[in-house]
C-alpha cells in the first residue's frame, strides 16, 4: 500500500507531506485519502489541539518528579495513562518523553527532564515509551541532542567531545531506540559543534545507521534551519505551518538537482509508515477532543506524586505532624493559594481539577484547627493571571466589531493562539474580547497588567485601566513575540466587570 501510494504522489504532494498543515497536524493529501497526522504535547499530559488548553486533561507529575521516584514500573503505568489520554484527544503521537539531562539549574525546561544521570533517564524513558506505545499511540523522544540550556536557544552551539556525547547526552536516546522502537524523535533547536541538530550527520550516521531507528524525525517547532541539508540529513517533518523550508522550496531543490527525489521518497515513506502504525493510512479521521476524567488516571498521578517526594532531613522526628494534636497552623507563602501543578510553556494544559496547598491543608484539618494564611511576598515575574469564569468572544477583523464568530469559556485570562486553531476564525485577521467578573477579596487599590503579542487594552466597569494598544514596548512574553507588561492601578470597593 505504501509503495503504491508513493507512485501516485506528485512531487508537490510529497513536499506537502513533509510539513505541517497547522500547529498540531502534519499535512495530509486529500486526493489520495491520506489524512493529517495529529501530534500534541506531552509528556505531562495530553493537551490536544488548542494551545490554550480549553479542553481539560489529566495533569501528571513532571519529568523531574518521575526521576525522583526511581520506579520504572510506575512510570510505565503513567505512560499507559498518557496514551489513553491521547486517545481522548484523537492524538496519534505524543511529544514526549524529554530525555535531555539536567546540566545547569538555569535551564528553563529542566522540569520536563528526568535527571542529571543518563542511566536513570534512560531507564525511565524506556518505561514511559513502552507504556504510551502499548496503547497504540506513538511517543516522540526529544530533544535530539545536547539541548540542555535555554540561553539563545535557536543559535547556541553545544560544544561536546565524542566521549561525553556518547556516554552522557546520547545514552538515553540510544536506550529508548534500541529497546522500545519509538515512533518518532524530535530534533533540538541548538547546534552541536557548530552544526544545527536538524542538519546533523548524527541523524543518519548514529540514530538510523548505528541504532537502527526506523521511525520519523520531526523538527522542534520553528526549529528547522534549511531545506537541502535537513532533508538529506533525514529530518522528515517540519513543524508547524506555515512551512518556511519545505513546500515550493523543496520542489525547486529537487528540480534543480540539489536534492534527489529518492531522498524525498525516503522521508515520505516514513511519514506514511507512521500513519500505518496509527491505523490511519487512508480514510478520514476524527479530530474531536473530549475531557475524560478517569479515576485510574487520578490514582496513578497521585501515586507518582507521593513517590516523588524526597525527605532530606527530619530533625527530632518532627514529621509527620499529628493532626489530632494541632490547634493552630500558619500557612505562609504566595504559592500556598496556587496549585503549582505545571511548569508552563509547551507542557501547559487545563487540568481536570487542581487543589492548592492551602485548600488541601484546610480540607485535611477541618474546622477543629485554626488556619492562618499570609502571602509573605510576591514571586511573580509578571502579575498573576486573573482566574474565574470568563467569556472569550472572537471577532472577524482587528477591532472587535459586529457579532462574534465564536464564543468560548475560559477559567483564566491567559491565551496563546498560534497558527490555525479553529475553522470558525480567520486566524490571519481576528480580534478577541474577554469579559468576566472580578470579586476583590479586599477593598483598596488593585494593580492590573497586560502583555500581549498584538495590541491590547483592559477596562474595569467600562473605564480603561491599562493601555497596551496605542504604544507598546517589545518584551520577552510569548517567546519573544510579545510586549513588556503594561500596568494600571484602580481603587476597588466591590465586584466589578472586567
Amino acid at each position: 500500500m505504501i509503495e503504491e501510494l508513493l507512485t501516485k504522489l506528485t512531487l508537490e504532494e510529497k513536499a506537502a507531506l513533509l510539513a505541517g498543515s497547522d500547529l498540531w497536524h502534519g499535512a495530509g493529501v486529500e486526493r489520495l485519502d491520506i489524512p493529517p497526522l495529529k501530534v500534541s504535547d506531552g509528556p505531562h499530559g495530553v493537551r490536544g489541539g488548542d494551545l490554550s488548553g480549553t479542553v481539560a486533561a489529566a495533569s501528571f507529575p513532571c519529568g523531574t518528579a518521575l526521576g525522583a521516584t526511581w520506579n520504572p514500573e510506575l512510570v510505565e503505568r503513567l505512560g499507559v495513562a498518557v496514551g489513553e489520554e491521547a486517545q481522548t484527544k484523537n492524538v496519534h503521537v505524543v511529544l514526549g518523553p524529554t530525555v535531555n539531562l539536567h546540566r545547569t539549574p538555569l535551564a528553563g525546561r529542566n522540569f520536563e527532564c528526568y535527571a542529571e544521570d543518563p542511566e536513570l533517564s534512560a531507564g525511565l524513558a524506556v518505561a514511559f515509551v513502552r507504556g504510551v506505545q502499548s496503547t497504540g499511540v506513538g511517543a516522540c523522544v526529544k530533544h535530539f541532542v545536547c539541548n540542555d540550556s535555554e540561553f539563545e536557544r535557536h543559535t547556541i552551539s553545544s560544544e561536546v567531545d565524542e566521549r561525553p556525547l556518547r556516554e552522557l547526552y546520547l545514552a538515553p536516546f540510544e536506550a529508548v531506540v534500541r529497546e522500545t522502537d519509538p515512533w518518532s524523535v524530535m530534533t533540538s533547536y541548538n547546534r552541536i559543534n557548530g552544526t544545527y541538530a536538524c542538519d546533523h550527520p548524527l541523524l543518519a550516521d548514529v540514530l538510523r545507521g548505528e541504532w537502527g531507528f526506523g521511525g520519523f524525525v520531526i523538527s522542534d517547532w520553528f526549529g528547522l534551519q534549511s531545506t537541502d541539508e535537513a532533508l538529506l540529513a533525514g529530518n522528515d517533518l517540519e513543524m508547524p505551518a506555515p512551512t518556511r523550508w519545505r513546500g515550493e522550496k523543496l520542489v525547486k531543490a529537487v528540480r534543480a538537482g540539489r536534492v534527489d527525489e529518492k531522498d524525498v521518497d525516503a522521508c515520505v515513506r516514513r511519514m506514511l509508515q507512521v500513519r500505518e502504525r496509527a491505523g490511519i493510512l487512508q480514510g478520514s479521521v476524527s479530530d474531536a477532543e473530549q475531557a475524560v476524567d478517569r479515576e485510574e488516571h487520578r490514582a496513578v498521578a497521585r501515586q507518582t506524586a507521593l513517590e516523588s517526594i524526597v525527605l532530606l532531613r527530619n530533625e527530632d522526628a518532627l514529621l509527620p505532624l499529628d493532626a489530632g494534636s494541632l490547634k493552630r497552623v500558619a500557612v505562609i507563602g504566595p504559592a500556598a493559594t496556587q496549585a503549582g501543578v505545571m511548569g508552563g510553556g509547551s507542557s501547559r494544559l487545563a487540568p481536570h481539577y487542581a487543589v492548592s496547598p492551602l485548600d488541601g491543608i484546610s480540607a485535611r484539618l477541618g474546622d477543629a484547627v485554626a488556619i492562618s494564611y499570609e502571602p509573605g511576598c510576591s514571586y511573580h515575574k509578571t502579575l498573576p493571571f486573573l482566574e474565574g469564569d470568563f467569556e472569550v468572544a472572537f471577532h472577524a477583523g482587528f477591532e472587535c466589531e459586529g457579532e462574534p464568530v465564536l464564543v468560548k469559556r475560559a477559567p483564566r485570562v491567559f491565551f496563546n493562539w498560534l497558527g490555525h486553531f479553529t475553522d470558525a476564525v480567520d486566524t490571519e485577521c481576528f480580534s478577541v474580547r474577554v469579559t468576566g467578573r472580578f470579586v476583590p477579596p479586599r477593598v483598596g487599590e488593585w494593580t492590573f497588567g497586560l502583555s500581549s503579542a498584538g495590541r491590547s487594552r483592559l477596562s474595569i466597569d467600562g473605564r480603561e485601566v491599562v493601555d497596551n494598544w496605542t504604544q507598546q514596548e517589545k518584551g520577552e512574553s510569548f517567546y519573544g513575540a510579545g510586549s513588556t507588561e503594561k500596568r494600571g492601578t484602580v481603587y476597588l470597593n466591590g465586584p466589578c466587570e472586567v
